[in-house]
Protein backbone atom coordinates (compact mmCIF):
# COMPACT_ATOMS: atom_id res chain seq x y z
CA UNK A 1 0.00 0.00 0.00
CA UNK A 2 1.40 3.37 -1.06
CA UNK A 3 1.25 6.37 1.24
CA UNK A 4 -1.10 9.10 0.10
CA UNK A 5 0.27 11.58 -2.44
CA UNK A 6 -0.31 15.03 -0.99
CA UNK A 7 -1.42 17.79 -3.36
CA UNK A 8 -2.45 21.15 -1.98
CA UNK A 9 -2.76 19.66 1.49
CA UNK A 10 -5.11 16.88 0.32
CA UNK A 11 -4.21 13.21 0.07
CA UNK A 12 -4.70 11.29 -3.19
CA UNK A 13 -4.29 7.53 -3.60
CA UNK A 14 -1.35 6.13 -5.53
CA UNK A 15 -1.91 2.89 -7.43
CA UNK A 16 0.50 0.54 -9.19
CA UNK A 17 0.13 0.71 -12.93
CA UNK A 18 1.78 -1.39 -15.62
CA UNK A 19 2.53 0.74 -18.68
CA UNK A 20 3.52 -0.69 -22.05
CA UNK A 21 5.99 1.62 -23.77
CA UNK A 22 8.52 0.98 -26.52
CA UNK A 23 7.90 -2.76 -26.45
CA UNK A 24 8.52 -3.22 -22.73
CA UNK A 25 6.42 -2.88 -19.60
CA UNK A 26 7.29 -0.57 -16.75
CA UNK A 27 5.53 -0.30 -13.41
CA UNK A 28 4.83 3.10 -11.93
CA UNK A 29 2.96 4.62 -9.03
CA UNK A 30 0.27 6.90 -10.42
CA UNK A 31 -2.65 8.97 -9.24
CA UNK A 32 -5.65 7.47 -11.10
CA UNK A 33 -6.84 9.83 -13.83
CA UNK A 34 -10.39 10.94 -14.46
CA UNK A 35 -11.81 14.30 -15.59
CA UNK A 36 -13.35 14.71 -12.15
CA UNK A 37 -10.01 14.05 -10.44
CA UNK A 38 -8.34 16.55 -12.75
CA UNK A 39 -10.92 19.17 -11.81
CA UNK A 40 -10.44 18.37 -8.12
CA UNK A 41 -6.68 18.84 -8.30
CA UNK A 42 -6.97 22.04 -10.34
CA UNK A 43 -9.33 23.34 -7.68
CA UNK A 44 -6.56 22.81 -5.12
CA UNK A 45 -3.54 24.10 -7.04
CA UNK A 46 -5.08 26.78 -9.24
CA UNK A 47 -4.84 27.61 -12.93
CA UNK A 48 -1.21 28.77 -13.14
CA UNK A 49 0.77 26.93 -15.84
CA UNK A 50 3.43 25.78 -13.39
CA UNK A 51 0.79 24.26 -11.10
CA UNK A 52 -1.42 22.65 -13.74
CA UNK A 53 -1.30 18.81 -13.33
CA UNK A 54 -0.03 17.87 -16.79
CA UNK A 55 1.64 14.90 -15.08
CA UNK A 56 -1.75 13.32 -14.34
CA UNK A 57 -2.46 12.40 -17.96
CA UNK A 58 -0.92 10.04 -20.51
CA UNK A 59 0.55 11.99 -23.42
CA UNK A 60 0.95 10.19 -26.77
CA UNK A 61 4.23 11.98 -27.52
CA UNK A 62 5.90 10.10 -24.65
CA UNK A 63 5.27 6.80 -26.38
CA UNK A 64 6.36 8.13 -29.76
CA UNK A 65 9.69 9.18 -28.24
CA UNK A 66 10.23 5.63 -26.98
CA UNK A 67 9.59 4.27 -30.48
CA UNK A 68 12.14 6.70 -31.93
CA UNK A 69 14.70 5.72 -29.30
CA UNK A 70 14.18 2.07 -30.20
CA UNK A 71 14.99 2.93 -33.80
CA UNK A 72 18.08 4.83 -32.76
CA UNK A 73 19.26 1.92 -30.63
CA UNK A 74 18.67 -0.52 -33.48
CA UNK A 75 20.89 1.65 -35.66
CA UNK A 76 18.21 2.21 -38.26
CA UNK A 77 18.71 5.97 -38.35
CA UNK A 78 22.31 6.72 -37.46
CA UNK A 79 24.11 3.38 -37.62
CA UNK A 80 25.57 3.79 -34.13
CA UNK A 81 22.84 2.57 -31.80
CA UNK A 82 22.38 3.65 -28.19
CA UNK A 83 26.12 4.26 -27.70
CA UNK A 84 25.82 7.28 -29.99
CA UNK A 85 24.39 9.35 -27.12
CA UNK A 86 27.54 11.11 -25.88
CA UNK A 87 26.89 12.03 -22.30
CA UNK A 88 23.97 12.20 -19.89
CA UNK A 89 20.32 12.14 -20.93
CA UNK A 90 17.82 14.87 -20.05
CA UNK A 91 14.06 14.33 -20.02
CA UNK A 92 12.51 17.80 -20.14
CA UNK A 93 8.95 18.04 -18.86
CA UNK A 94 9.31 14.60 -17.30
CA UNK A 95 5.86 14.42 -15.72
CA UNK A 96 5.41 11.25 -13.69
CA UNK A 97 8.68 9.77 -14.98
CA UNK A 98 7.45 7.30 -17.60
CA UNK A 99 10.38 7.91 -19.97
CA UNK A 100 12.90 7.58 -17.15
CA UNK A 101 11.49 4.16 -16.25
CA UNK A 102 11.61 3.11 -19.92
CA UNK A 103 15.21 4.29 -20.36
CA UNK A 104 16.32 2.48 -17.21
CA UNK A 105 14.65 -0.79 -18.15
CA UNK A 106 15.41 -0.69 -21.88
CA UNK A 107 18.95 0.70 -21.93
CA UNK A 108 20.17 0.72 -18.33
CA UNK A 109 20.45 4.52 -18.61
CA UNK A 110 19.23 6.74 -15.78
CA UNK A 111 18.35 10.17 -17.16
CA UNK A 112 18.14 13.50 -15.46
CA UNK A 113 14.43 14.24 -15.18
CA UNK A 114 13.27 17.84 -15.07
CA UNK A 115 9.87 19.48 -14.73
CA UNK A 116 8.71 22.89 -13.58
CA UNK A 117 5.80 21.37 -11.64
CA UNK A 118 6.77 20.38 -8.10
CA UNK A 119 4.11 17.65 -7.86
CA UNK A 120 5.45 16.09 -11.05
CA UNK A 121 8.97 16.13 -9.63
CA UNK A 122 7.87 14.43 -6.41
CA UNK A 123 6.05 11.69 -8.30
CA UNK A 124 8.92 11.25 -10.80
CA UNK A 125 11.32 10.80 -7.88
CA UNK A 126 9.08 8.09 -6.39
CA UNK A 127 9.01 6.29 -9.72
CA UNK A 128 12.74 6.66 -10.30
CA UNK A 129 13.39 4.93 -6.97
CA UNK A 130 11.03 2.06 -7.70
CA UNK A 131 12.61 1.51 -11.12
CA UNK A 132 16.14 1.03 -9.85
CA UNK A 133 17.56 4.53 -9.61
CA UNK A 134 20.89 4.62 -7.82
CA UNK A 135 20.92 5.70 -4.24
CA UNK A 136 22.43 9.06 -3.46
CA UNK A 137 21.77 12.37 -5.14
CA UNK A 138 18.48 12.38 -7.01
CA UNK A 139 18.49 12.92 -10.77
CA UNK A 140 15.01 14.43 -10.58
CA UNK A 141 14.86 18.18 -10.13
CA UNK A 142 12.46 21.08 -10.58
CA UNK A 143 13.50 23.79 -13.00
CA UNK A 144 12.34 25.84 -15.96
CA UNK A 145 14.50 25.23 -19.02
CA UNK A 146 14.43 28.98 -19.64
CA UNK A 147 16.41 29.46 -16.42
CA UNK A 148 18.25 26.17 -16.22
CA UNK A 149 20.27 25.82 -13.00
CA UNK A 150 22.95 23.38 -14.19
CA UNK A 151 25.91 23.89 -16.50
CA UNK A 152 25.89 20.32 -17.78
CA UNK A 153 25.62 19.46 -21.45
CA UNK A 154 23.63 16.45 -22.59
CA UNK A 155 24.10 13.81 -25.25
CA UNK A 156 20.36 13.25 -25.55
CA UNK A 157 17.57 15.73 -24.79
CA UNK A 158 13.96 14.53 -24.87
CA UNK A 159 10.85 16.67 -24.90
CA UNK A 160 7.30 15.41 -25.31
CA UNK A 161 4.39 17.83 -25.85
CA UNK A 162 6.58 20.89 -25.18
CA UNK A 163 5.59 22.67 -28.39
CA UNK A 164 2.07 23.35 -27.13
CA UNK A 165 2.70 27.08 -27.39
CA UNK A 166 4.62 28.89 -30.11
CA UNK A 167 6.36 30.96 -27.45
CA UNK A 168 8.32 27.85 -26.40
CA UNK A 169 10.09 27.45 -29.74
CA UNK A 170 12.79 30.12 -29.37
CA UNK A 171 13.62 29.28 -25.70
CA UNK A 172 13.89 25.57 -26.54
CA UNK A 173 16.32 26.27 -29.36
CA UNK A 174 18.32 28.67 -27.20
CA UNK A 175 18.52 25.98 -24.51
CA UNK A 176 19.77 23.40 -27.00
CA UNK A 177 22.43 25.76 -28.37
CA UNK A 178 24.21 25.69 -25.01
CA UNK A 179 23.08 22.35 -23.50
CA UNK A 180 23.27 19.86 -26.38
CA UNK A 181 26.69 18.23 -26.60
CA UNK A 182 28.64 18.04 -29.88
CA UNK A 183 27.50 14.83 -31.52
CA UNK A 184 24.36 14.81 -29.39
CA UNK A 185 20.73 14.61 -30.38
CA UNK A 186 17.43 16.14 -29.29
CA UNK A 187 14.03 14.59 -29.92
CA UNK A 188 10.88 16.68 -29.55
CA UNK A 189 7.50 15.08 -30.18
CA UNK A 190 4.19 16.80 -30.88
CA UNK A 191 0.77 15.48 -31.91
CA UNK A 192 0.29 18.10 -34.61
CA UNK A 193 -0.62 21.30 -32.79
CA UNK A 194 -0.68 24.47 -34.84
CA UNK A 195 1.70 25.98 -32.26
CA UNK A 196 4.44 23.61 -33.49
CA UNK A 197 4.26 24.95 -37.03
CA UNK A 198 7.49 26.59 -38.10
CA UNK A 199 9.65 24.69 -35.60
CA UNK A 200 11.65 22.98 -38.35
CA UNK A 201 12.40 26.30 -40.06
CA UNK A 202 13.28 27.96 -36.76
CA UNK A 203 15.64 25.11 -35.85
CA UNK A 204 17.34 25.25 -39.25
CA UNK A 205 17.75 29.01 -38.90
CA UNK A 206 19.32 28.45 -35.47
CA UNK A 207 21.96 26.21 -37.04
CA UNK A 208 20.60 22.74 -36.29
CA UNK A 209 20.23 19.83 -38.66
CA UNK A 210 16.62 18.68 -38.56
CA UNK A 211 14.87 15.47 -39.53
CA UNK A 212 11.21 14.79 -38.95
CA UNK A 213 9.28 11.56 -38.80
CA UNK A 214 5.64 10.69 -38.31
CA UNK A 215 5.30 7.90 -35.75
CA UNK A 216 2.05 5.97 -36.01
CA UNK A 217 0.41 5.17 -32.69
CA UNK A 218 -2.26 2.64 -33.74
CA UNK A 219 -3.59 2.06 -30.23
CA UNK A 220 -4.32 5.79 -30.02
CA UNK A 221 -5.40 6.11 -33.66
CA UNK A 222 -3.13 9.04 -34.37
CA UNK A 223 0.25 10.09 -35.72
CA UNK A 224 2.89 11.94 -33.73
CA UNK A 225 5.51 14.11 -35.39
CA UNK A 226 9.00 13.75 -33.93
CA UNK A 227 11.65 16.38 -34.63
CA UNK A 228 15.22 15.08 -34.51
CA UNK A 229 17.72 17.88 -33.99
CA UNK A 230 21.50 17.58 -34.11
CA UNK A 231 24.14 20.32 -33.95
CA UNK A 232 25.04 21.79 -37.32
CA UNK A 233 28.51 21.75 -38.81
Amino acid sequence: MHPQFIIGGTGFPLVDRDISIGGITVNLAMVPYSPAELDRIVGLVGLRERAWPYWLEDWPATYALAEMLNEEADGKMNGKGADAWPGPILDLGCGAGILAAYLKQRFGREPFSCDFNSDACRLAAINAARNGARTGRSKVFCADFRHFPARAVFGLVLGGEMLYTRENQAPILAFLKTRLAPGGMALFADPGRSAAEGFTEAALAAGFKVETRMVRMPERNRNIRVYRLTPGA
